[in-house]
């Protein structure tokens, strides 16, 4: 048979597993090398999953002797401009974990060497592969709510890692609030964060060296307005995975608490008085066949075997991450920052 795709992973920790899993699933992929720096966590996770492939201390002496044509970066984050620019130069598609890259002058080097490779980068964004999450982008495609005014998400869990996450600088921005800050702008038709404003801070009781509580709002194109409100050092009451959402229309209001069925009040037009009546409406939440990791790795996949722009392109993923870097840069100036490029926001007059 076939194998369209030689494929490298580099990285060999505890989310490389998932892959794996899900690449063994795909008759056109050939898992061809493994490297890690940890050469025993990548024998350990060959011998895991049955696979006969070289392993590798550095991506360098991957790329020269396995000679892939995809690589998976399952690596830390502070890793990923190291690998991805070296695997586009050698003319490798790359698809990696999420986020684009820890900093804005990391995304931009992938960036450039995506332009001077001509070669793909795709991210994963698993967490917009959720049906209660696609069915509400329909409801507002439709007019549901009328047109989308504001748009508010809470995140508050008390997660115990340990490892990397708990001695990052920004673990809850870098390494979950992104993962919202792309499912608000996948339910507004993918648009763009033009100013935000963030303050980063760490509990007094947070078990985190770097900031794990954030608040955030976002200006985003075409006039919505999207609040965050985060924690990963919050013990009680926590919110799903998925975060607990309100989108506010100019006809109604959306309610998703991250588990059930989202579901939304539309004032009723006819009606007068201080408080106009609303009327309940039930979103129909089609099933999916795949969710999470697994749907967007298939899509992934499709999109490099058709030659047509993933939905977590580089192109468009950017944008995510923007939001991302910009929190983190209006947290350090206390003040406003343009998404596009960090600098102080003007005052509107």
């Amino acid at each position: 048979m076939d194998r369209r795709f030689r494929v490298a992973i580099v990285g060999c920790g505890q989310m490389a597993n998932t892959w794996v899993d899900l690449l063994k699933r795909e008759p056109d992929v050939h898992i061809a090398a493994l490297a890690d720096v940890d050469l025993a966590r990548a024998r350990d996770m060959a011998a895991r999953h049955g696979l006969e492939a070289p392993i590798f201390a550095s991506v360098e002496a991957l790329l020269d002797e396995a000679r892939p044509n995809l690589v998976v970066d399952t690596a830390i984050p502070e890793a990923r401009r190291a690998i991805c620019v070296a695997a586009l130069k050698r003319g490798c598609d790359v698809i990696a974990e999420k986020p684009f890259a820890p900093t804005r002058a990391d995304a931009d080097a992938i960036l450039d060497a995506v332009t001077r490779s001509g070669r793909r980068y795709i991210v994963m964004q698993n967490r917009r592969f959720e049906p209660h999450l696609r069915a509400i982008r329909r409801a507002i495609e439709r007019g549901l709510i009328g047109r989308v005014e504001q748009i508010h998400a809470d995140f508050f869990i008390g997660a115990h890692f340990g490892g990397f996450r708990e001695r990052m600088e920004h673990p809850l921005l870098l390494d979950m609030a992104i993962h919202t800050f792309d499912q608000a702008r996948f339910l507004l038709g993918g648009a763009k964060a033009e100013t935000a404003l963030c303050l980063a801070y760490n509990p007094a009781s947070s078990w985190y060296e770097g900031c794990a509580s954030a608040i955030c709002a976002f200006e985003m194109e075409g006039g919505a307005v999207f609040s965050y409100r985060g924690s990963w050092s919050a013990e009680g009451f926590r919110t799903s995975w998925e975060s607990t959402w309100r989108i506010v229309g100019s006809r109604g209001t959306i309610l998703w608490d991250g588990l059930a069925s989202p579901e939304a009040e539309i004032a009723v037009e006819e009606a007068h008085g201080f408080l106009r009546p609303c009327r309940r409406v039930r979103i129909d939440v089609e099933p999916m066949a795949e969710q999470g990791h697994a749907a967007c790795l298939r899509e992934m996949l499709n999109a490099l075997r058709t030659s047509r722009p993933a939905e977590t392109e580089s192109s468009d993923n950017i944008e995510s991450a923007r939001m991302m870097y910009a929190a983190i840069e209006s947290a350090a100036i206390r003040a406003a920052v343009r998404v596009a490029d960090g600098s102080p926001a003007a005052p509107r007059h």
